[in-house]
């Protein structure tokens, strides 16, 4: 493409007798770029908490309270029974859910919403003590769309048309056991290889076959998701199990330090967050969270607390503070926000049943468990709700996606809504 330095010299070249056409050449293509950058903040979500893995938009909402044109339901949709969050990549949205014990794989046209194709496989709803169906979220890479199974079948899908390249059974593959509710995080890329919440400390298997690459022991999972970070000059990985925290070596699985973390039922399901050297973990079932500062050794405990118990979603870190769901679903859940560094709580907010979060730079995006869509200013100093629109009936416990100007939102029994502002 011409730089702006470009089109001038192109001007000067050609004379003055076209002095006049390329001047208003140089307007056209002004007029194009502030079309341009008008759409410019739109951005793909390429699996569970976008492509940095911070849970933080990029793009930004343009709504105030006075707004006549404020947000409205795009288009609805059904897709089964389940808890996967969406994947947005190329005008399609995917998410899966349960019926009749299939699993479906949903590709659905951005734009309408309607079915562009589907790819299922058997797995029994197992809704024992929630809803059951599906806990992970797909992820897109390249072209590529990674599915994993509660029971431990991972899934190498085209995104353009949803055919297999490969499947792997990797219960078998490894000889590691399923935890109580299944496998619960979802693939995250590194490389060629794909990470898995799986054993102790986590399965890679390469991305073209599905071949393990490296394992951990043979112990029950947890059920967040696999933190990739930077720590001494290499990438490492941060991988749940029902008992612990561990720190891997990304390339080879090799241990660096472990964070023994207890809780009923072996369910550590919200992700962690990473950042600065430090480490945030957080469960429910009053286990409560802390605040960890990575060493040569093992890790420092800077602070801990009962104040931010999140059970299913992590929170999310912007600005030194951290926005979660605060409390079990069975205790009607608040949303809160504590400071970083000092886990002091900033506000706490209960006028709603808090289900789940996502957030831009400048906006908390709250979808309570009823299946209230509510969008607030995002700051530490309380929570203002700008925008309250009822879009499902629920139960919703699924983080919403921002991309592309939409929002989407399910629940539990796989409503879909696609909110548009």
């Amino acid at each position: 493409m011409l730089s702006w330095v470009n089109v001038f010299q192109l001007i000067l070249r050609r004379g003055r007798s076209r002095l006049i056409v390329s001047q208003r050449l140089v307007w056209s293509f002004a007029l194009l770029s502030h079309v341009m950058c008008s759409c410019c903040n739109s951005a793909d979500w390429p699996g569970l908490r976008g492509p940095d893995g911070s849970g933080v938009s990029e793009e930004t909402l343009t709504v105030t309270k006075d707004d006549a044109n404020g947000p409205v339901i795009a288009w609805r949709a059904n897709v089964g029974t389940g808890f996967s969050s969406f994947a947005v990549a190329a005008g399609k949205v995917l998410t899966i859910g349960n019926a009749d014990n299939k699993d479906t794989v949903y590709c659905l046209y951005a734009k309408t919403g309607s079915v562009q194709w589907t790819f299922s496989y058997e797995a029994a709803l197992d809704d024992r003590d929630f809803p059951g169906g599906p806990t992970s979220t797909p992820t897109i890479h390249e072209g590529r769309l990674f599915v994993l199974a509660r029971s431990g079948d991972l899934f190498a899908l085209t995104l353009e048309s949803g055919k297999q390249l490969w499947h792997r059974q990797l219960v078998d593959a490894t000889g590691i056991r399923i935890p109580g509710w299944g496998f619960g995080g979802s693939p995250r890329v590194y490389g060629d290889q794909l990470i898995l919440s799986m054993g102790e400390a986590g399965v890679a298997v390469n991305q073209t076959d599905g071949e393990v690459v490296w394992q951990s022991d043979d112990k029950e999972a947890g059920y967040a998701s696999p933190v990739l970070f930077q720590w001494n000059n290499s990438t490492s990985v941060l991988v749940p199990s029902g008992r612990s925290f561990s720190a891997v070596d990304a390339t080879t699985g090799k241990m660096a330090w472990q964070q023994r973390w207890l809780t009923s039922f072996g369910c550590n399901a919200a992700d962690p967050i990473v950042h600065d050297g430090h480490v945030f973990l957080s469960s429910g079932y009053n286990r409560g969270s802390a605040l960890l500062r990575m060493t040569a050794g093992e890790p420092e405990v800077v602070w801990k607390s009962k104040e931010m118990q999140t059970q299913l979603n992590g929170c999310i870190l912007l600005d030194g503070a951290l926005y979660g769901v605060d409390g079990d679903i069975e205790d009607q859940p608040r949303l809160k926000c504590i400071d970083m560094w000092t886990g002091d709580v900033l506000w706490t907010d209960d006028r709603f049943s808090a289900g789940a979060i996502a957030m831009t730079k400048q906006h908390l995006i709250l979808l309570t468990t009823d299946g209230t869509l509510v969008i607030a200013a995002a700051g530490k100093e309380s929570f203002e709700p700008i925008v309250e629109l009822p879009v499902l009936s629920g139960p919703c416990w699924t983080v919403p996606v921002l991309s592309n100007g939409s929002i989407y939102c399910r629940d539990a029994t796989g409503s879909v809504a696609c909110v548009r502002f």
